[in-house]
């Protein structure tokens, strides 16, 4: 019989990319930043939004609910992950809204981490893609993004999109 080496039992204490997203999300949903939803960013994705003075913020209204799906694997890119997971928004009119939303996921020392994601907002409409390492780009994204966003999506979201505020 084999044994445990404490490099697999490491590998089997590490929470797959799947558990990281959905940990990330509920993190997120219970408050960002006092839940250190931060944490389960890559090193790089940390840094760009310390420099760019963003913080992990909770994404849409109080009721907003997000469901897991699935994680595969990214060709040709080891330790890389995409996670499926579900966004379901009320609407204004009281309908629910549905969005994909797809993580990119990459191993580091640490464990599985997030480093970004797409959204797919309006059906036939290219996916929003918010690169978290790349400071620059989700700056300018995230201050487009605030100043068409509708006042009552931006009070939603307390100022911030797509999880991060200044």
């Amino acid at each position: 019989m084999a044994q445990a080496t404490p490099e697999s039992a490491d590998v089997a204490n590490t929470p797959s990319p799947s558990d990281v997203v959905s940990q990330f999300l509920d993190r997120v949903r219970r408050g960002g930043e006092t839940t250190d939803a931060g944490q389960l960013l890559t090193q790089r994705a940390q840094a760009e939004l310390k420099r760019i003075g963003r913080t992990v913020q909770p994404i849409g209204t109080p009721d907003a609910r997000f469901d897991v799906r699935q994680a595969a694997a990214i060709p040709n890119e080891p330790g890389s992950m995409l996670v499926q997971s579900i966004w379901t928004e009320p609407n204004s009119d009281g309908s629910l809204g549905q969005y994909e939303v797809v993580w990119a996921v990459h191993r580091e020392q640490a464990g599985w981490r997030i480093s970004g994601l797409a959204m797919e907002m309006n059906p036939g409409q290219p996916p929003i893609v918010i690169d978290f390492e790349n400071g620059d780009e989700m700056a300018k994204l995230l201050a487009g993004s605030e100043q068409a966003e509708p006042a009552h999506v931006q009070q939603a979201n307390g100022g911030s999109v797509n999880g991060t505020q200044r």
